[in-house]
């Protein structure tokens, strides 16, 4: 069990060396006997960045668990917020089931609330092993695979162009891509080296990118795909309904070459193939997980989360099992240009457990769907709350 001599806490690089140690054991089945002398050789460059790397230190200093908490930005609500995302939880197999993995979460929720995340978010092994974290999941979209020849008949009035590296579209490109990710909550807005291996297009690569302008020349929308026989579709965004038709019907061009369109990209709720292709039968759907997330500062999330028109006001109790910071009555008064959120003694018009609270304000479920959850009581203002409370679109392609 834990003692008062194991520390929780960012780890040396030496430490991270360990913790690089029970990830590759835990997660690759085939670790690499080269993988130490790589890393030793990056010590002592000072190149081996443990910034992001958490670990429980025992007292002899053996690393017993680790993780990593890696800084991103994340859409939510028509903002760019400060998300943190996990990965790479590991324990010594020795030391499973006695508290390490709980310690290193509570010492990572307090330095990321004092940095100002907003959120936290995972992709779980098991999903009940974090709720007790306070993570919940963020529901499934959808991956489809489907004949070309339906998109071949989609109207067109554009062209289709190829990327290679170097292509002065390039900036476009991730404007397109930052236009359609904000229309989504929990989207990842992509960093310049994201950028720099997703557009790393190559002549003789197997992966392919092309992009779609309309009749004036107007780039609207790409997609990155590699053809195996089928199309497989890695990557795509559009900025509206023409260039999603613009760049799909582009894709139908591959009728004859390609047996079907295997999108491997999670897919947006407005991509509706039954609208386009008429026999539904050949329409194969895979819902795909989004993983869980988790509100890291509640106050923070009601002051950004979309308000309805007009003015309005409701209290909110959450109970934060894990992260007692954000237990509370929360009072929010909100008008055309202006909202203001307080800590309140008000009795509460609705109360929530911090995990129903993430999937409500994140719109994974409106109000009329949340409440039939055990950990929702609505006590008053159901008007308003409904209002406030709404299933809003939500996805996340990128992983970590």
């Amino acid at each position: 069990m834990p003692t008062n001599t194991t520390q929780y806490r960012k780890v040396t690089p030496e430490e991270k060396l360990h913790v690089d140690r029970l990830q590759n054991h835990a997660f690759n089945p085939n670790p690499s006997a080269e993988r130490e002398r790589e890393v030793r050789e990056k010590i002592e460059k000072g190149e081996y960045d443990c910034e992001n790397t958490y670990g429980a230190v025992d007292a002899a200093g053996r690393v017993l668990a680790g993780m990593e908490v890696i800084p991103y930005t994340m859409w939510f609500d028509g903002h760019k917020v400060p998300m943190y995302g996990i990965g790479g939880v590991a324990s010594m197999p020795e030391t499973r089931r006695q508290g390490h993995i709980r310690g290193i979460f509570r010492k990572v929720f307090e330095d990321i609330y004092e940095a100002g995340a907003v959120f936290s978010h995972l992709y779980p092994f098991n999903h009940d092993y974090y709720r007790q974290f306070g993570y919940e999941h963020c529901g499934a979209a959808k991956k489809y695979t489907l004949p070309p020849a339906p998109a071949r008949r989609l109207p067109d009035n554009g062209a289709a162009y190829e990327y290679i590296k170097g292509d002065p579209a390039r900036d476009r490109l991730i404007e397109i891509f930052e236009t359609y990710a904000s229309r989504y909550n929990i989207m990842i807005s992509r960093s310049g080296k994201f950028w720099d291996d997703v557009l790393d297009i190559t002549l003789f690569g197997g992966v392919r990118l092309y992009y779609w302008t309309d009749a004036a020349g107007e780039i609207k929308s790409w997609v990155k795909f590699n053809k195996s026989g089928w199309i497989y579709i890695q990557d795509m965004a559009w900025t509206d309904r023409e260039g999603m038709r613009g760049i799909l019907r582009f894709l139908g061009m591959f009728e004859g070459a390609a047996d079907r369109l295997r999108f491997d990209v999670k897919c947006p709720p407005e991509f509706k193939p039954e609208f386009f292709c008429n026999n539904l039968y050949e329409i194969e759907i895979e819902n795909a997980w989004m993983g869980m997330s988790r509100v890291v500062n509640v106050k923070k999330a009601l002051e950004l989360m979309k308000k309805p028109e007009g003015e309005g006001k409701f209290t909110v109790k959450v109970n934060d099992g894990f992260m007692p910071q954000n237990s509370g009555t929360y009072a929010v008064e909100y008008g055309e240009n202006d909202c203001a959120v307080t800590e309140s003694d008000a009795a509460a018009d609705i109360e929530v457990s911090e995990r129903a609270f993430t999937q409500m304000i994140l719109g994974v479920y409106g109000l009329d769907q949340i409440i039939w959850r055990g950990d929702v009581q609505i006590n008053s203002n159901r008007e308003i709350l409904e209002k406030v409370f709404i299933k809003k679109p939500l996805l996340l392609v990128d992983h970590f």
